[in-house]
């Protein structure tokens, strides 16, 4: 009996670890998200994420001024640690991270570094309204 209830109190103390560490998906901003990133060869990227409470997103981008400079993707993400969303592109297996700010997200890495430079600010994509 006394083996049973260590068992018993493991596995809970196991499975309260792992809800405690799981992040939750309605932490997850949704909506439509945009911006006009920096581009070395052009105007600028004009970006548009939009972020469904489904995990799936779709992720434009348009390379300002270039002929055939629109590209579309669209897969699942996963929200990691820090407020940053993973975006995976199926087909390719891709992946691009944003970190979620107040009311908008940023470009970033995976442990949600973002650009601070002088540029920073462009690459933010903010709520359309």
């Amino acid at each position: 009996m006394k083996r049973i209830s260590l068992v018993l109190a493991a596995a809970l103390a196991l499975s309260l670890t792992a809800c405690n560490n799981a992040t939750n998906k309605s932490d997850v901003m949704t909506g439509t998200f945009e911006g006009t990133m920096p581009a070395a060869d052009c105007e600028g990227i004009l970006t548009t994420l939009t972020v469904n409470a489904d995990s799936t997103y779709t992720l434009k981008q348009e390379y300002i001024g270039v002929k055939d400079g629109l590209f579309e993707a669209s897969g699942v993400y996963n929200l990691l640690d820090n407020d940053v969303i993973e975006l995976i592109t199926p087909s390719s297996g891709e992946k691009t991270y944003f970190k979620k700010l107040d009311k908008s997200y940023m470009l970033s890495d995976s442990l949600g570094t973002v650009n601070k430079g002088e540029l920073a600010e462009h690459y933010i994509l903010k709520i359309k309204k």
